[in-house]
């Protein structure tokens, strides 16, 4: 079973997966609920909760990179479990996707949320002491739970 939960701001969108990406239902899911994002900008794949991955899912992930590409999207996958980044190397499609790490993630959010610009090249503590982190949390857009989570030291 394959629960996606989808989060926009701006133009960047975030499809969560909790469970399996396999042939099938779970597929079709996954499929429908990125298609029915529409609009330009950034797509973000999060693969943090999945449990598994076969040879199905993988050419949704494929066919979803095509079909975002072809509509001017930019297609990234993010905080993909070792299992699923095992199966990406066996099967050499690592270095197809494009990862987004948490750090752009934020910055694409604040760029979408018309926030200060958030720059690669700053440390995450600076990032973390700047009052941006938490003024986001504040309106809703993330936890500082989920930022304290994924806060590399």
């Amino acid at each position: 079973m394959l629960k996606i939960t989808v989060q926009n701001l701006g133009d960047t969108s975030v499809v969560r997966c909790d469970g399996r990406i396999v042939a099938g239902d779970a597929g079709s899911i996954l499929r429908n609920a990125v298609l029915s994002q529409g609009h330009g900008g950034v797509l973000v794949i999060d693969l943090a909760r999945v449990e598994r991955i076969d040879a199905g899912g993988l050419g949704i992930l494929l066919g979803l990179r095509e079909s975002a590409r072809s509509r001017a999207i930019m297609f990234k996958l993010m905080n993909a479990t070792k299992r699923v980044e095992e199966i990406l190397e066996l099967t050499h499609l690592l270095r197809v996707f494009e990862f987004c790490s948490v750090r752009e993630l934020f910055c694409l959010l604040y760029r979408a949320a018309s926030m200060p610009s958030c720059s690669t090249d700053q440390s995450d503590e600076n990032a973390s002491r700047d009052g941006s982190v938490e003024t986001y949390a504040k309106a809703g857009k993330f936890t500082t739970g989920e930022y304290a989570k994924h806060q590399v030291n």
